[in-house]
């Protein structure tokens, strides 16, 4: 197998190099950026295998946009979103950029590190914060580009995956409840699933338990 380069990305310095230091115990490399055009430079020269890319950089271009750019590429390296933000905007710009995980900035270091691994193997982890600690692995789900989703859809989506029920959904978008009713389902529909347990069925941590709704 290649050895394992990562390129960290992110407009703070001590971000960037606690990142660095912490894979470095794992990876054979580490580069940094801190801007998305830095960002874009380097992967292009340096190839790594995994890129850790926060959403806000300075630069042109955003952090969403950059991840749609790199996995573009021929032989696209992976991409691990790196966050404080879990927003369903943020979610959502993750998920429609590409992002092969998202990862909040709670996570432990060793989370950190295991998760760019598992990544790097091929398994989609999904960790969005501190009340959303279980590894999700959406590769079942996703499919290779997200369907065509309205704006408002991909707000509901990005919230039912942090397994809001649609009560919660309504108070959050102060919409009425049989309007998120139909904007979930139209939602799964595109998923090509049938409801949230299937959906949930799919989205199975590593040690195969699988995630419910909440409440």
């Amino acid at each position: 197998m290649q050895a394992l380069g990562v390129l960290v990305v992110d407009r703070h310095p001590v971000v960037r190099y606690a990142l660095s230091s912490l894979l470095d115990t794992r990876v054979a490399w580490t580069a940094e950026a801190a801007t998305s055009d830095e960002a874009w430079n380097a992967v292009k020269t340096s190839r790594p295998g995994v890129v850790v890319l926060e959403l806000e950089l300075d630069g042109a271009t955003s952090g969403a946009d950059l991840c749609q750019r790199v996995k573009a590429m021929e032989d696209a390296p992976r991409v691990v979103v790196f966050t404080g933000d879990t927003s369903p905007g943020a979610v959502v710009s993750a998920i429609s950029a590409g992002a092969d995980s998202f990862l909040h900035k709670s996570v432990g270091s060793s989370e950190l590190v295991d998760a760019v691994v598992r990544t790097y193997n091929g398994q989609r982890m999904w960790i969005l914060g501190k009340n959303e600690r279980e590894h999700v692995d959406v590769r079942s789900v996703m499919p290779d580009g997200l369907p065509a989703i309205t704006r408002r859809e991909e707000q509901v989506l990005s919230l039912v995956l942090r397994r809001y029920t649609n009560e919660e959904i309504a108070s959050e978008l102060s919409l009425a409840s049989q309007t998120i009713k139909n904007q979930v389902s139209s939602a799964l529909r595109k998923l090509g699933v049938s409801g949230r347990r299937e959906l949930f069925r799919k989205y199975s941590s590593p040690t195969g338990v699988t995630t419910g709704a909440r409440g």
